[in-house]
């Protein structure tokens, strides 16, 4: 592996080629990561409902992982050994790996410091009121809103004081095509960006996929079965350990607390009279209890972005506007990689740091590549400020923060609550 001082940057040359058909395919950037507490740590994987356990669990899975000469996975572009099967936990999935790339996006929105900020955009905004009759605003926008332009809460609100579904440039983008996807990309870019499936309608159901992919994986220590931790922590309460209710006083207690905790809790509650279930007493910390974590001995992250894909969308520019657009494009998820690359903040007890730099590759086509330096933030920022000033020359685009303002519908918030389905 070269020296990262001679290594080529990426440049918006690279995003132009790559936008042409027979440009480069991928980009590829793998990150060796490890528990911030040290190897000698574990980490909380994401977890799983399954129907073969009675609670969450891990996923594991056998891949072939690219070794050095020590046997240690390697991110470099030519391993000096060949793949071998290694038995992997699942620390982070695709989808979670987008979520963050996204809050990325809002992010910058908020900050205005960004291309990010002049991205037209669709805002959901519901109001309510609390318990004593204070507003309650809820703001929520298309880049994180899990079906982007074409979810749920857009579709039964407002626009205008008419229903979103009917509204004319609305229609128009969810009738949008991957050989025209115009009317979209100027309603709602992140949506095209990152990927929808309007599976809802009859018919004319826009599926785009993702060009960008990405996953965090965890070499187990464990190779010969899949070890994982189970336990849970104390909880210590400072004015008694036990606090035992008689069902009249716990249902005295749930009328006190109201609104303040579920409606399913409080009939928990009146029924059983555990304190434990309102949050009260003392809890002795339990060997046997949720799985809490799991050893591993290298951690990988991996993203790709996929040209080909990019390659398959069109926006009704002609050839050279086209490309522009997807220069853009790409250059919108590399800058919101590089945003979520900044912070390894994954979840409770799943603590991380960088071992190495990353690894990024691009693809020149027929088993040919060239390593580039790692792609910081202000470069990829850079590169979305010049592809955004591309795109402008040839198709006279023009972002300034456009957004579409979506009543939410209030019949959303009054039937809300915070208990899952699967509860």
């Amino acid at each position: 592996m070269k020296e990262q001082n001679e290594l080529p940057e990426l440049t918006l040359e690279h995003l132009k080629e790559a936008s042409k058909p027979g440009g480069p395919s991928t980009l590829t950037e793998r990150t060796l990561l490890e528990p911030a507490a040290g190897m000698d740590g574990i980490v909380a994987p994401a977890k799983y409902a399954s129907t073969r356990t009675d609670g969450a669990t891990y996923v594991f899975e056998d891949r072939y992982m690219p070794l050095d000469e020590d046997g240690r996975v390697t991110v470099s572009g030519k391993p000096t050994k060949q793949g071998e099967r290694r038995r992997v936990v699942l620390i982070d999935s695709r989808t979670s790996q987008s979520n963050r790339a996204e809050e990325y996006i809002v992010q910058a929105m908020e900050d205005e410091a960004s291309v990010f900020a002049k991205m037209p955009r669709i805002k959901v905004t519901y109001t309510s009121e609390d318990e004593v009759g204070n507003p309650i605003e809820r703001v929520a926008y298309d880049v994180t809103l899990p079906h982007r332009a074409f979810d749920a809460h857009i579709r039964i609100g407002e626009i205008d004081g008419r229903p979103a579904s009917n509204y004319p440039e609305y229609i128009q983008a969810r009738n949008a095509t991957p050989a025209n996807l115009n009317p979209l990309f100027k309603l709602s870019p992140v949506t095209v960006a990152f990927g929808a499936w309007d599976s809802t309608r009859n018919k004319n159901q826009l599926r785009l996929p993702s060009p960008y992919n990405g996953e965090i994986i965890g070499v187990t220590a464990n190779q010969k079965e899949d070890a994982v931790v189970f336990r849970s922590g104390a909880r210590i309460d400072p004015i008694e350990a036990s606090i035992t209710f008689t069902k009249d006083d716990a249902k005295n207690v749930a009328d006190i607390i109201g609104s303040a905790i579920s409606d399913k809790l409080k009939a928990k509650f009146k029924k059983e009279a555990r304190s434990s279930i309102i949050g009260l007493g003392a809890i002795p910390p339990q060997a046997e209890g949720a799985v809490d974590g799991i050893a591993v001995s290298d951690i990988v992250r991996i993203h790709v972005l996929s040209f080909s894909m990019l390659r398959a969308l069109h926006f009704g520019y002609g050839k050279e506007g086209d490309e522009s657009i997807r220069v853009l494009i790409a250059a919108m998820i590399l800058a919101a990689m590089a945003g979520s690359n900044t912070e390894l903040n994954i979840r409770a007890n799943c603590m991380l740091r960088e071992s190495a730099a990353p690894s990024t590759v691009l693809d020149k086509r027929y088993g040919k590549s060239i390593e580039l330096t790692p792609l910081t933030l202000e470069h990829a920022e850079e590169l979305l400020k010049d592809a955004y000033e591309y795109a402008k020359e040839k198709t006279g685009l023009d972002w300034h923060g456009q957004t579409l303002e979506v009543t939410g519908n209030p019949l959303v918030i009054k039937n809300a609550t915070a208990e899952t389905d699967n509860e």
